[in-house]
């Protein structure tokens, strides 16, 4: 018996969902020490729904961990409702979650990781870095291009990393990240090299740029120390490594970050659902 396109569609989406449930994990069981320091793999780029993600921070949790995060930041444009819920349903679990914000100002994006509440985006670049740090957090520069005019050096002396990796297809774009990561480092020698996913929705998965971090203790603490002490690596989606040449070393020497193929197959069943889902709705008459 012929089965209607509806029906079809509605498998597509079905075999989809379940190839993404049982899709291969790209973790390490438990990170590498080296010389009293843990190496974590973290994402501080992440948003989640409700707000201006596609996940919810349940979900986003489990998809973190299926990826081999270790601590990620919920970071929604100018707000931190789901951020702090985020963190207060997740207290005693992996992966760590950190209450974040994406600071959207017209001059400027800034994630903040490790504040309480909402910093004001309607502010210069230099004065929401000084707020982020009276709440105990990090400054990280988001996605920093010819557009950041609100980084001036006085602002950017002051940030404690920049997104040396995010993702994008455009060689430009991967230029000015780290063309601004050189110029962060001169002022301020200990800036901190982060990759970040800026995940709202796939094809783009959670860590598909991620920060590698060396940190003394396995706590929202530990990382953030980490991050302010410049102990990091940045990875790429195409595999490369930047920061700390010393640093850099270790990390591929010591981290199986996964192969490209497995960051393929994370595409594949999110396509089929997307597909499934969508044929559905358009036959649903």
């Amino acid at each position: 018996m012929m089965r209607s396109p509806r029906f079809l569609s509605i498998v597509v989406a079905i075999a989809g969902i379940v190839a993404g449930t049982i899709a291969p994990r790209l973790s390490h069981e438990s990170p590498p020490q080296i010389d009293g320091y843990s190496i974590l793999a973290g994402d501080f780029h992440v948003h989640a729904f409700p707000g201006d993600g596609s996940l919810a921070p349940w979900s986003l949790r489990d998809e973190a961990a299926r990826r081999g995060l270790d601590v990620f930041a919920v970071t929604n444009h100018n707000q931190t409702f789901t951020a702090r819920f985020a963190a207060d349903q997740s207290k005693g679990t992996a992966p760590i979650v950190l209450i974040g914000e994406e600071i959207t100002n017209p001059d400027y994006h800034l994630i903040a990781v490790g504040i309480t509440r909402t910093v004001d985006a309607n502010q210069p670049a230099e004065r929401a870095i000084a707020d982020v740090h009276a709440q105990g957090g990090v400054a990280i520069a988001a996605h920093p291009g010819p557009e950041s005019i609100g980084y001036t050096d006085a602002a950017v002396a002051q940030l404690d990393g920049t997104e040396a990796a995010h993702p994008t297809s455009d060689r430009r774009e991967r230029d000015e990240f780290m063309a601004f990561y050189e110029r962060t480092r001169r002022l301020n020698p200990h800036a901190a090299a982060i990759g970040s996913s800026d995940f709202h929705a796939m094809p783009v998965p959670v860590g598909s740029c991620r920060t590698f971090l060396f940190v003394r203790e396995r706590t929202a603490a530990g990382v953030l120390d980490a991050i302010r002490s410049g102990l990091t690596v940045a990875l790429d989606e195409e595999g490369r490594l930047h920061g700390d040449p010393s640093l850099v070393a270790i990390v591929e020497r010591e981290i199986v970050t996964g192969s490209r193929e497995d960051a393929s197959w994370d595409r594949v069943p999110v396509a089929l659902a997307w597909a499934g889902l969508f044929g559905a709705l358009l036959l649903r008459s």
